[in-house]
């Protein structure tokens, strides 16, 4: 572990040294005067010949709030594993004064555009990761059951994700009672859920650490793999430090080694 480790303090520390060639901007859907994007991190040692194992990162932000780069530090370390790294942009009520589901539906388009177009950007669409925070983990999940048609995500990796917006969810109480099972991620587990890892704060207000321990729980009695790695004293959005996105991203090699995607390090 300690290459990766110094790889980590190296993206914090000289983000400068990437080339910004590596990463583009596109268009994946337009609605009226709206165009949704994404940005595209391409390995330093990218070779257009070939096709690659791809990560596509939601951003938090409680469905409200835009924080398009908060991902921009991981995907550079998925970069260092020869993945490609997408980061998308999707609709919120600040901006649109949308839903929830009008989110989710961003979600689902994006992952379509990208099956469809997996050519066009050197993704190997049968090694597709979906991962996200907080509310961005909530658009990861959906995306294995949202309206879903032919394809199929081969893994997920969450931060602190929002898995419940049933009735008596955090969610839920967040907006006045207002609740949806349509999108809620723990009422739509299925055996043909995919491999995930989650990461979370024992002391998270925004989804309680019980609600995660009860999907873990759910998700083992459909057979599907789902590790929980629990911080001690840590909340919401915790990942975002330095000392956890170290931690993170040495779990995550973990993870993939585990399932033959990356040697680890």
């Amino acid at each position: 572990m300690g290459k990766l480790i110094l790889i980590l303090f190296s993206l914090f520390f000289h983000f400068n040294l990437f080339s910004q060639n590596n990463v583009t901007d596109h268009i994946y859907k337009k609605i009226d005067s709206i165009n949704l994007e994404f940005k595209l991190y391409k390995p330093d040692s990218f070779n257009p010949k070939k096709k690659y194992n791809t990560i596509i990162l939601f951003h938090g932000g409680g469905f409200n709030s835009r924080y398009a780069d908060q991902f921009s530090r991981h995907s550079k370390y998925f970069n260092t594993r020869n993945f490609i790294a997408i980061t998308p942009v999707y609709r919120i009520k600040s901006l649109h004064d949308t839903t929830p589901q009008e989110s989710c539906d961003d979600a689902k388009d994006l992952i379509e555009y990208l099956y469809s177009n997996a050519d066009k950007y050197n993704i190997n669409k049968d090694r597709i990761f979906v991962g996200g925070g907080s509310a961005g983990g909530l658009l990861a999940l959906s995306t294995t059951f949202w309206k879903v048609k032919n394809h199929k995500i081969k893994g997920l990796i969450l931060y602190n994700p929002i898995v419940d917006t049933g009735p008596n969810s955090a969610f839920s109480k967040r907006r006045s009672g207002n609740y949806s099972l349509d999108i809620s991620p723990i009422n739509n587990i299925n055996k043909k859920h995919p491999p995930s890892i989650i990461f979370h704060g024992s002391l998270d207000e925004m989804e309680p650490i019980n609600k995660i321990k009860k999907y873990k729980e759910i998700s083992s009695k459909y057979g599907t793999r789902c590790d929980v790695i629990i911080y001690p004293e840590q909340g919401h959005s915790f990942f975002n430090k330095q000392e956890f996105f170290i931690k993170t991203s040495e779990e995550v090699d973990k993870f993939l080694s585990s399932l033959g995607y990356i040697e680890n390090r």
